[in-house]
C-alpha cells in the first residue's frame, strides 16, 4: 500500500495560496515601482525645465509667462508630492502582502514538514512489518528444516 498523505487537500490549498500571494505580491511591487518610475521621470522633466526657465530669465522674459512658468512648476511639484503620497501607499500594500506571502510559505513549509515525518514514519513501519514478516518466515523455515532433520533421524 503505496504513502497517502492525509494532510494533502489542506497542503496543495496552502501551496495554492501561497500561488496567489506571490502573485498579488509581484503586482504590489511593479505597482511600487512603476509610481518610483514616474516620479524620477517627473522629476527630471522638472529639472530641464528649470533649466530651460533660468536661461529664459537671462536674457530676459514678461512677466505673464514668469508667472505662468511658475504656477506650472508649482504644479508639478505638487503632483511628485501627490505620487509620494500613492507611493507609500503603494510600499505599505507592497508589504502587507509580503508578509501574506511569508505566511502562507511558512505555513507550506510546515505542512511538507508533517508530510516529510509522517511519510518517514510510514516507510519505518513498513520497514519494520516486512522485516518481521522475513523473519517469521525465517522461524518456520527452521521449524521445518529441524521436522524434517527430526524425521530424518527417527
Amino acid at each position: 500500500m503505496p504513502f497517502r498523505f492525509r494532510l494533502k487537500s489542506l497542503l496543495r490549498h496552502r501551496e495554492y495560496k501561497l500561488e496567489e500571494a506571490r502573485t498579488a505580491f509581484a503586482s504590489a511591487e511593479s505597482f511600487r515601482l512603476e509610481i518610483q518610475r514616474q516620479i524620477g521621470e517627473l522629476r527630471e522633466t522638472i529639472r530641464v525645465k528649470s533649466e530651460a526657465f533660468e536661461c529664459e530669465q537671462e536674457t530676459g522674459m514678461d512677466i505673464s509667462r514668469y508667472l505662468n512658468f511658475v504656477n506650472y512648476l508649482s504644479e508639478m511639484e505638487r503632483e511628485v508630492h501627490l505620487m509620494k503620497k500613492e507611493l507609500e501607499k503603494a510600499l505599505d500594500e507592497s508589504e502587507l502582502r509580503r508578509r501574506e506571502m511569508i505566511q502562507w510559505n511558512k505555513s507550506v513549509e510546515l505542512l511538507e514538514g508533517i508530510e516529510a515525518r509522517d511519510r518517514g514514519n510510514y516507510n519505518y513501519q513498513a520497514a519494520r512489518d516486512t522485516q518481521k514478516k522475513l523473519d517469521e518466515a525465517a522461524v518456520f523455515k527452521d521449524y521445518r528444516d529441524r521436522v524434517h532433520a527430526g524425521r530424518r533421524d527417527e
